[in-house]
């Protein structure tokens, strides 16, 4: 009993020292040293995980002079480098990125501005949210309900995001109005800030007598910008469109050009700021062109929530009914995210 005694003491010191062994150690300006599971970096803020608190650490990034992470990581640099692999500190404000390929390369702390932990995990390259937002008035009995959801994937060469955009709005004197819309976006990451992209929308909108408007696209893109306080991409390419009206006699197939605009800047602590515009010109119907703009602000609260402002506004300038020309929401929301 004795022996088997020291058999199993010493089988948990090897667990307990491997367990350890593989985890982040984080060293502070002030000395102060971290172990446990690097979760995220994101808007300046490194989020840890430890096994001695029963919250994340967050640790403003320019606060971490040393850094050990040995599971892979999904990085993002300045200028729209990416890098998949591990990453140590050689010196103070200098880093070691060993990639998945075995190469090695040296870059200053301060331009690494994302940090993900991926390692076998498939999970954990999901990050999502999802908000719902409801008005009531007596007048008319006047209800308006709004909802959306966002999943987003981040790989090692591929991005990817789907979400839908919901709303439903009753009076007693005028007809439902409804609206849908939903996107699917791809991303294949080439070298020089250069990428390929993939879309698929889908609107539904009662206020401009569209059942449905399917726009499959493909296009090419850069980031101009990439940085720890903005993000802006650039794309173009073409777009099949497909519409479906309620007066099914305007049902038509057309081709247009696209030109998208995307910007993000998160400088701000707790604040998301994502506004983008996509010009469409027509190749086959003469003169005719649309656009389409969204702007969502976002405030972070505690326990993973946030509240939502978000504009839509579509417009087309051969609508099937005249007068209805564009179409706009301004919506507001609660909700709840994950993996962010």
């Amino acid at each position: 009993m004795r022996n088997l005694y020291f058999i199993f003491l010493a089988f948990a010191l090897l667990h307990v020292n491997s367990v350890t062994a593989q985890r982040d150690t984080l060293v502070l300006s002030n000395g102060n040293m971290i172990i446990g599971e690097v979760k995220i970096l994101d808007r300046g803020i490194l989020t840890i995980e430890t096994i001695y608190s029963d919250e994340d650490f967050k640790i403003e990034f320019n606060k971490v002079h040393e850094m050990i992470i040995q599971r892979n990581c999904l990085m993002l640099l300045t200028g729209g480098r990416r890098r998949y692999g591990n990453i140590r500190t050689v010196d103070k404000r200098l880093a070691e990125i060993t990639t998945s390929d075995h190469g090695v390369e040296q870059v200053p702390l301060n331009q690494l501005f994302v940090l993900q932990e991926v390692d076998d995990n498939f999970w954990r390259r999901f990050r999502g949210r999802f908000d719902v937002g409801y008005n009531l008035t007596k007048a008319n009995n006047n209800a308006q309900v709004t909802g959306e959801a966002v999943l987003d994937y981040n790989g090692q060469k591929y991005l990817s995001q789907a979400s839908v955009n919901l709303l439903s709005s009753t009076r007693d004197d005028v007809e439902e109005t409804r609206r849908i819309d939903a996107k699917l976006n791809f991303q294949r990451i080439l070298k020089n800030n250069w990428f390929i992209s993939g879309s698929v929308s889908f609107l539904r909108n009662t206020e401009q007598a569209l059942d449905g408007r399917t726009s499959p696209s493909l296009g090419v893109g850069r980031l101009p910008i990439s940085t720890n306080k903005l993000y802006l991409a650039v794309s173009a390419g073409l777009t099949l469109n497909i519409e479906d009206f309620v007066d099914d006699t305007q049902n038509k197939t057309s081709a247009e050009l696209f030109f998208d605009t995307s910007f993000n800047m998160y400088s701000f602590k707790n604040i998301d700021l994502i506004t983008g515009v996509r010009f469409y010109p027509s190749l086959t119907e003469s003169k005719r062109y649309r656009v389409d703009y969204d702007l969502t602000l976002k405030y972070d609260l505690p326990l993973n929530l946030y509240i939502k402002l978000g504009f839509n506004f579509n417009y087309d300038n051969q609508p099937a009914i005249v007068g209805n020309e564009f179409d706009y929401i301004i919506n507001s929301g609660f909700g709840w995210k994950f993996n962010d």
